[in-house]
């Protein structure tokens, strides 16, 4: 099958190395950078991607252009993997394929935009074929990407879902036939209308960070009532209503879509007659979270940061990403550098992306490893829980310190193991 994939993210690159994998002939698009060295040039961490993209680009099978013409007269099947703020340029798209296509096609949408998108990307082909008098039909897919960083390859080929919103049986048929090999142990895909579709992966974000918002709330109350939130999550979690994914407290979750999401949500909700105010509390909750860490330093050193010496693990917004867009560590570095103390930071993949954000300061030293930015640190922040962090040498971390106090934002460490070692530990919730 010839498929035209749009996009540079990695979800779009995920998407045109796997199903080139399998066969097919893919053209990626992309209007906003060159191409030419996209496997070496990429800062993307995703593991095997890199490896799989050169691998289809050397077989022949993967094609990579610039030009939206191009992409629009080569696919049968159109894959729209944008970022959600690029509306436009999809509306661009959709405009290109109807001006060139000559015979039917399948328009798959798989970029989070609001609900209803899809439908007027949809009648933006349908008008151009009707301007033209061309007969040819271009069926709607809507198929949220479930894909997660550190795992996409995985999650694309062996799925929990294929969640196919549309109202063509022929085009639910098409996509069945190209995701028959990663569909054979058993059947995972599930239909709908392209809005239900589009609403069922808002639905679902909001609602894994309700459980996370929920539990940080739960994390005060452990706090503050003498309770220990770890064993109040396996308790939760044991109850099989529950369960025990999303359950774990910290410092608010981050990325570049997640609050994104749940905000859109928020607003279709407000536009459909209620008040939202449940997931307004969700984001209110998860941007006071943020400032958990910087409140437990602020108490701990009597009200008083000038001229103390952090050392932060972890600037990433999750393990197996270098993306520090909307981080809670990079609030955390920002908001104790406006205290006047300063920052040793280590993060294993996000150190460009660090540099690149708070630029060279006095103030911010960039360590080579873990261990090199505990040396004269008052206190060691964890604001990412890489598996780096999980074990280290608390001996030589003592050691190395000028206090050893740690502040752990992802609960790693236990509170009875560094009280007996002589740490100063503060947990989230424990």
């Amino acid at each position: 099958m010839k498929i035209t994939v749009y996009g540079s993210n990695p979800p779009a690159l995920v998407t045109a190395a796997c199903l080139a994998d399998i066969g097919n002939d893919l053209l990626l698009v992309s209007a906003e950078s060159p191409f030419s060295g996209a496997v070496e040039e990429s800062q993307i961490i995703e593991p095997g991607l890199k490896k799989l993209l050169q691998q289809q680009l050397d077989s022949g099978r993967l094609h990579l252009s610039q030009s939206l013409e191009e992409g629009a007269r080569y696919g049968e099947v159109h894959c729209l993997l944008l970022s959600p703020d690029q509306i436009e340029l999809a509306e661009t798209i959709a405009r290109y394929i109807g001006a060139v296509m000559d015979g039917d096609c399948v328009l798959v949408n798989r970029t989070t935009f609001p609900v209803g998108s899809s439908d007027r990307l949809h009648q933006i082909v349908r008008t151009e074929l009707e301007r033209r008098g061309v007969s040819g039909c271009c069926h709607l897919i809507v198929e949220p990407d479930f894909m997660t960083e550190g795992r996409m390859i995985q999650n694309f080929r062996r799925p929990d879902r294929i969640l196919l919103g549309s109202n063509s049986a022929e085009a639910v048929e098409i996509m069945r036939d190209l995701y028959a090999p990663y569909n054979r142990n058993r059947d995972v895909v599930m239909t709908m209308s392209p809005r239900s579709a589009e609403l069922t992966k808002f639905a679902s974000n909001a609602m894994l960070a309700t459980r996370i918002s929920f539990m940080n709330e739960m994390a005060y109350v452990a706090e503050d009532v003498g309770a220990d939130i770890e064993e109040v999550r396996q308790g939760m979690g044991s109850d099989k209503r529950i369960g025990y994914d999303y359950l774990y407290p910290g410092t608010g979750f981050g990325g570049p879509n997640f609050a994104k999401d749940v905000a859109t949500l928020a607003e279709t909700i407000r536009a459909a007659g209620s008040a939202g105010q449940l997931l307004d509390a969700v984001l209110e909750i998860n941007e006071q979270q943020k400032e958990v860490l910087f409140r437990k330093a602020w108490r701990h050193f009597s009200m008083d940061l000038k001229g103390r010496r952090f050392a932060v693990w972890g600037i990433s917004y999750k393990p197996g990403s270098s993306d520090i867009r909307n981080a809670p560590g990079v609030q955390l570095v920002e908001t104790l550098l406006a205290q006047g103390a300063s920052v040793n930071l280590y993060d294993p993949e996000a150190m460009n992306s660090a540099r690149s954000h708070f630029g060279e300061q006095v103030a911010i030293t960039y360590g080579e490893g873990r261990d090199s930015v505990l040396e004269g640190a008052d206190a060691l922040m964890v604001m990412t829980e890489w598996k780096a962090f999980w074990s280290p040498d608390f001996n030589q971390l003592i050691d190395k310190m000028k206090t050893p106090v740690i502040f752990d934002g992802r609960n790693l460490y236990a509170p009875e193991k560094m009280r007996s070692m002589g740490i100063t530990y503060y947990g989230v919730g424990r």
